[in-house]
């Protein structure tokens, strides 16, 4: 599973947007006002709490933001959603610990050895490699105020968590970062993928129309929350609702199997005891037919 970032263009529009936060003062109304996300604030009261005794100063930067980040009205001044968003990405970003956390043993042990697994967070990323066949697991960017306020035991689950909302949000089509939309396409050829990618056995894409990011994962992580599959697991005792990337859901991995190429139709079996649950999906991982039966 990886997350992958491509370059951005980023248009006129957007950075005159960006050049109006570019002031303290102006962060400082934000945050303020988020603060007090149910209580319009006067001119007076919000000029007092972000603490600029020059009026005029103050009515300057203010005005630089009402209208696009903050919203102006008889009952006082009120962030929008806009501003919302920035005090969001601020706060993500904050992090007080320290950038690097780990290695942290992982359970259970890896799908591909029953080697170690730990989990490691560097440079922003989370990485979670078996330490005996070095076979990479996870590879996902997580903003630093994710991990703030959770010990170092508690990081694994955590950084889990975080990822299986990102994939949440992008099969339901909103990309995590920007808000665009977000296009599924199965890969059948794994030479599509780039040779940095770490799953080398990655079936889904989910790529940003705007922001060109993008998710990789095996296909099992396309269905995570389809109705068949989510029952299918309960029945077996294991709840998909909790953590499962690296645990007992996975170890025996889904397998994908082309059936056709015009149109694309692929048939998807997960294997639990001695049932198999099988999909039959399209170039755009979506299901056309559902079929449970004992294994063969």
């Amino acid at each position: 599973m990886h997350s992958r970032d491509a370059p951005v263009s980023v248009d006129s529009d957007s950075e005159q947007a960006f050049s109006l936060l570019a002031d303290e003062t102006r962060l400082a109304i934000l945050r303020v006002l988020a603060d007090s996300p149910n209580e319009p604030l006067t001119f007076s009261e919000l000029r007092e709490r972000v603490g600029v005794p020059d009026s005029g100063r103050f009515n300057y930067h203010l005005g630089k933001l009402t209208g696009r980040f903050v919203k102006k009205s008889d009952a006082g001044y009120e962030i929008r959603l806009a501003g919302w968003n920035i005090v969001g990405a601020i706060l993500g970003g904050a992090y007080t610990r320290g950038d690097d956390i780990g290695p942290v043993p992982v359970d259970p042990p890896c799908p591909a050895c029953d080697g170690q697994v730990e989990a490691t967070y560097v440079d922003e990323h989370v990485t979670v490699r078996c330490a005996d066949c070095d076979k990479t697991i996870l590879d996902a960017g997580i903003p630093p105020g994710v991990l703030e306020g959770y010990d170092d035991a508690s990081f694994p689950e955590v950084a889990e968590r975080f990822v299986l909302s990102l994939f949440s949000q992008a099969r339901d089509g909103f990309c995590a970062s920007c808000r665009g939309r977000m296009e599924p396409r199965l890969v059948t050829n794994t030479d599509e993928l780039a040779p940095s990618d770490v799953c080398e056995e990655a079936q889904a894409i989910y790529s940003c129309t705007r922001c060109r990011e993008e998710l990789i994962a095996g296909i099992g992580m396309a269905f995570l929350d389809h109705p068949a599959v989510v029952s299918f697991y309960y029945d077996h005792g294991v709840d998909l609702s909790q953590p499962n990337l690296w645990g007992t859901a996975w170890r025996d991995k889904p397998t994908l199997t082309v059936v056709s190429d015009d149109p694309l139709r692929a048939t998807v079996d997960f294997v639990v005891d001695e049932d198999t649950l099988t999909l039959v999906i399209d170039e755009t991982l979506a299901v056309h037919d559902v079929e449970r039966s004992p294994a063969s």
